[in-house]
């Protein structure tokens, strides 16, 4: 017996009712499945804004790591605080490289 015959057996009310219990189904479905996709494009855009500051932030985060390890802000730390001067080359040590 396949599966339409079975359901053919069926009173008609009984049909009626499995055939409506199916569309209903898939009607809810589609709706949730829509419902879903707006929910999600919300916490998207959410998210999204909660982003912005945060990669203004890293930018900015970047440019003063890129300050702090400058060879120039290094160099002048070294003399200012440590007292070091640049090595005077000699010539006898330039001819002998």
């Amino acid at each position: 017996m396949t599966h339409i015959t079975i359901i053919k057996e069926l009173p008609r009310w009984l049909q009626f009712t499995l055939i409506a219990l199916v569309v209903l189904s898939l009607v809810f479905l589609y709706l949730w499945q829509g419902w879903q996709v707006i929910h999600l494009q919300q916490r998207v855009s959410e998210l999204d804004e909660e982003l912005t500051p945060l990669r203004e932030q890293k930018k900015k985060l970047q440019l003063q790591k890129a300050r702090y390890f400058s060879y120039e802000r290094i160099e002048r730390i070294a003399k200012e605080r440590f007292g070091m001067i640049e090595p005077e080359i000699r010539e006898e040590e330039s001819e002998s490289d």
